[in-house]
């Protein structure tokens, strides 16, 4: 092929030639006042001349550079400069969250060993953040065969972001075929939760004591979430039958965790998701029957869908009878009752928390929204009550 073009080279030169000789033709170069004035051929010639001339003095200063060891000075320099601006680019970029200028930054720029695990993990959160599985394996197998001393913690930080990304299982996977370490047991835990994989979880758990999971900064705002799963995990582990043992969880917890709200609220969560809202009605009125707690008051409001209520409604009063001004608890025995068809009750409790509502200063974002849940539940009322009277009319 290449020598078939320079066959046609030759043929289109010969034809130029020709015609040139038969026309030469000229050209007129003006610079002010001067004018050069010369026919085509002469200028192509000149041309010819002076690319030839440029060439071989270009080649004669690289060679002298060479020599003096000066090109390869400003060819490391420029390098290095290039690098550092695309790492600085980069980590503006990964700043301000912007990991797609973040992985341009440092792709085709010069990496040194030290910093190889830094442009991995650059361009695997921009992969997750795009969910670009495919392009993030490829990824995985390029560090595995070039770099495999730096394949673990690329794996466990990916499994990180793809937890937060909301891609679980697929972190699940990827942690199941790691060494075990502080990170990978924390990482195989939250997943486990977020899966309710509660077998698992039990199963996983003393791995979670042994690498101290539970004294690791790093999981420090994952805290109650894994003591809440490790009481769901107890809970529903050696009970067949799908009856949850809220107070076998309740024993495994530590004692300054069974009075944690927080904790709780979320175990009460769990067990509703799980459709054990009985259990968890009975765990949020234990803890309440020991400690006043607000977030555990609304939560037993909301615990109203599976009847009988008729328990929960006589404990919740009792409650009442010991807190008669407490907002939060006139909502949530109102709610109970209007889930139980007892709407007048319900209303009269409501009323009264608006009262006491009315009569305080709205001093916090908390009071707004309470005022707020009691003019819904009053409108749900007003709802159900209208309904009744068009069965009414209808009858």
């Amino acid at each position: 092929m290449r020598w078939l073009w320079v066959f046609l080279a030759a043929i289109s030169g010969a034809l130029a030639g020709a015609t040139l000789l038969q026309d030469p033709g000229y050209v007129m170069v003006r610079a002010g006042d001067l004018v050069f004035e010369s026919s085509i051929a002469a200028a192509v010639l000149s041309l010819l001349l002076v690319a030839i001339a440029a060439f071989f003095l270009s080649f004669v200063v690289r060679r002298t550079l060479q020599s003096l060891g000066l090109l390869g000075k400003w060819r490391v320099a420029r390098q290095q400069s290039k690098t550092i601006g695309g790492w600085r680019r980069a980590v503006l970029a990964a700043a301000a969250g912007d990991w797609s200028t973040a992985a341009r930054a440092v792709d085709g720029i010069s990496i040194e060993p030290d910093r190889q695990l830094d442009r991995a993990l650059i361009t695997a959160r921009h992969l997750v953040q795009n969910d670009d599985p495919q392009s993030l394996n490829a990824l995985v197998d390029q560090i595995s065969a070039e770099h495999p001393h730096l394949l673990t913690e690329l794996q466990v930080s990916i499994a990180r972001w793809q937890i937060e990304a909301g891609a679980v299982t697929e972190a699940f996977d990827r942690l199941s075929n790691l060494p075990p370490s502080t990170q990978w047991a924390g990482l195989y835990a939250w997943s486990c939760v977020s899966l309710h994989r509660w077998k698992a979880l039990a199963a996983h758990w003393q791995q979670v004591e042994k690498y101290g999971v539970l004294k690791s900064e790093v999981f420090r705002p994952q805290m109650i979430m894994f003591r809440a799963g490790k009481a769901m995990a107890d809970s529903v582990v050696g009970h067949p039958g799908g009856k949850a043992n809220w107070q076998a969880g309740l024993k495994g917890l530590p004692k300054q965790w069974r009075a944690d709200a927080n904790t709780l609220d979320l175990w009460a969560t769990f067990l509703v998701q799980a459709g054990r809202e009985v259990q968890a009605r009975e765990l949020v009125l234990h803890a309440l029957a020991k400690s006043w707690q607000p977030v555990l008051i609304r939560r037993l409001g909301l615990l109203c869908t599976i009847k009988p209520l008729a328990t929960a409604v006589e404990q919740a009063t009792e409650l009442l009878r010991k807190h008669p001004q407490d907002t939060e608890l006139l909502l949530a025995v109102a709610r109970l009752l209007r889930a139980d068809n007892r709407p007048n009750e319900a209303r009269r409790h409501l009323m009264s928390a608006g009262n006491r509502l009315r009569s305080d200063p709205p001093t916090s974002e908390e009071a707004e929204e309470l005022r707020q849940l009691v003019a819904g539940e009053l409108g749900q009322l007003a709802l159900l009550n209208a309904g009744d009277v068009a069965s009414l009319s209808a009858h």
